[in-house]
C-alpha cells in the first residue's frame, strides 16, 4: 500500500470454485475452510486476553483494528460466538482511546468500531454521533487530532457503511467524495485529494464496498475491472505499492469485492487462492486453520516443519482472508450462528499440506514482509508516538512523550 511515512457468489461462481479447488487436495478434508479459520483465529483471540495484539521494541499493545478483523471474520463465519461476544465485549470496554473522542477523535476508527457493534448488538449511539461530527462540508470524514489528518479512502468506506447500517441518512456530499477518489484506471487512490491518482487495490476493494452500499453500481462496475487486473494467474491479488507481490489478505477482501461487482469467476479464484496458502493437518495442531500472508510465508513455515508456530503474519492475514470463504460484505455481516469453536478434524485430511498453485505473476520481487499493519487509531500508550507504516510493523518513533499510535489501513 502506499503510506505516508508519517502516518500513523452466485451459481455460476459457486461452480467456478468447484473447479478450481476441487483438482487439489483440500487443506482440512473433514473441516470447512471457514471453521478452520475460525478455530485458528478464536484460539489466539483467547490467548491473548480475547484481544490481538502488536509487539514493538519489547512493549506488548492491544491492537483493537485487528481484533475488530478478528471479530467480523469470525461473525462472518457463524460460529465461534461465545468468543465473539467475549472479544466484542472487550473492544467495547477498550474502545476509548482506539476511537478518540469529537475533540481528539479519529473517524476511519470509529467509523470500523461502529460496524464491529453493529454487527454485535452493541451500542452504537453516541459513537455514530461523533462520526457525523467528523464529517466535513466537502463530505470528507477526517480526523480530528494534533497529530495531524490521517484519514484515507478505507477510513472514508468505512464510514459510509457505518451510516449505511445505523438506517440513517448518509450524506450526498460523503458518498461524491468517496467516489471522486477513483482513478481513470477504475481503481480507488489511497490518500484522499492526492494531486496524483495512484489506484491501490485494498483501498478499490474497500470502495467498492461502501459505493455498492450506498447505489453506485456503476463505479462499482468500473472498479471491479480495475481489481481484476490486479488477479494474477493463482488467483491471488496483490496488494499497494509496499505490498505488491500477490497476498491472502488483498484477496480476501477482493473476493467480497468481486462478489459485489458482478464477477463470481474472479471471487472464486480468489477464495481458491486463499484456500491454498491455509495449513492443514501436517503443520503443528497450533498453526492449523491459519492463512499465511503470501507464498513465501507459506513455504517459510512449511519448512520450518514441527517447530513452525503462529506468527503475527499469520495472526494479521488470517481474519480478512477468511471473508473469502463467507463472501459477505462488511454491510451484512452480523454475529449468530453457533457459539461454540469449531474442531479441526484431522482423522482424514491428508498427510501433507497442499502446495498452493504457483503465480505466474511478474511481481515476484517484493520484500514484503508480512501483511499491512496499518491502524485506525491509537493501539497504546507509551514513551514514544510509533507509527506502523506498511507491510510487517514498520515503525517511525518521533519523539519522547507521545503516545504509542498506530493507524491502520484497514
Amino acid at each position: 500500500m502506499t503510506l505516508n511515512t508519517t502516518s500513523r457468489a452466485g451459481i455460476a461462481g459457486a461452480a467456478a470454485l468447484l473447479t478450481l479447488v476441487g483438482t487439489s487436495s483440500s487443506a482440512h478434508a473433514a473441516t470447512a475452510p471457514g471453521d478452520a479459520a475460525s478455530a485458528y483465529v478464536a484460539s489466539q483471540l483467547a490467548a491473548d486476553g480475547n484481544h490481538l495484539s502488536v509487539t514493538f521494541d519489547g512493549e506488548t499493545y492491544a491492537d483493537n483494528g485487528l481484533t475488530i478483523d478478528a471479530v467480523l471474520g469470525l461473525s462472518a463465519a457463524g460460529v465461534a460466538g461465545g468468543q465473539v461476544s467475549k472479544s466484542a465485549a472487550w473492544l467495547a470496554a477498550n474502545g476509548a482511546f482506539y476511537t478518540g473522542s469529537s475533540v481528539e477523535g479519529y473517524a476511519g476508527a470509529t467509523a470500523k468500531q461502529i460496524v464491529m457493534l453493529q454487527a454485535t448488538g452493541g451500542s452504537t449511539s453516541a459513537l455514530l454521533t461523533q462520526l457525523k461530527g467528523f464529517e466535513q462540508p466537502s463530505g470528507r470524514f477526517s480526523d480530528k487530532s494534533e497529530w495531524g489528518d490521517y484519514s484515507n479512502t478505507i477510513g472514508q468506506s468505512w464510514a459510509l457503511i457505518a451510516l449505511k447500517r445505523s438506517g440513517g441518512a448518509v450524506s450526498t456530499k460523503a458518498i461524491d467524495f468517496l467516489a471522486a477518489q477513483q482513478c481513470s484506471d477504475g481503481g480507488f487512490r489511497l490518500e484522499l485529494g492526492a494531486s496524483t491518482c495512484v489506484s491501490d487495490p485494498d483501498a478499490t476493494s474497500m470502495a467498492i464496498q461502501a459505493l455498492a452500499a450506498n447505489g453506485r453500481s456503476a463505479a462499482v462496475t468500473k472498479a471491479g475491472d480495475y481489481l481484476a487486473g490486479q488477479q494474477v494467474a493463482s488467483g491471488g491479488v496483490r496488494g499497494g505499492a509496499s505490498t505488491a507481490s500477490p497476498n491472502t489478505n488483498s484477496a480476501g477482501l477482493a473476493a467480497v469485492a468481486f462478489t459485489l461487482a458482478g464477477k463470481p469467476a474472479n471471487a472464486a479464484r480468489a477464495t481458491a487462492f486463499v484456500q491454498s496458502l491455509q495449513f492443514g493437518c501436517s503443520a503443528p495442531a497450533a498453526l492449523r486453520g491459519a492463512i499465511a500472508y503470501d507464498k513465501s510465508s507459506f513455504d517459510a513455515q512449511v519448512a520450518a516443519g514441527a517447530s513452525a508456530k503462529p506468527s503475527d503474519k499469520e495472526n494479521r492475514a488470517t481474519p480478512q482472508a477468511m471473508l473469502a470463504f463467507s463472501l459477505k460484505p462488511y454491510l451484512a455481516i452480523t454475529a449468530g450462528g453457533s457459539a461454540a469453536v469449531p474442531a479441526i478434524d484431522c482423522a482424514t485430511t491428508p498427510t501433507s499440506t497442499p502446495t498452493p498453485t504457483p503465480t505466474t505473476s511478474t511481481t515476484t520481487t517484493s520484500t514484503v514482509s508480512g501483511p499491512a499493519v496499518v491502524t485506525d487509531g491509537p493501539t497504546g500508550s507509551g514513551d514514544n508516538l510509533s507509527l506502523l507504516v506498511g507491510a510487517g510493523a514498520v515503525f517511525a518513533s518521533m519523539g519522547a512523550g507521545a503516545v504509542a499510535l498506530g493507524r491502520r489501513l484497514r
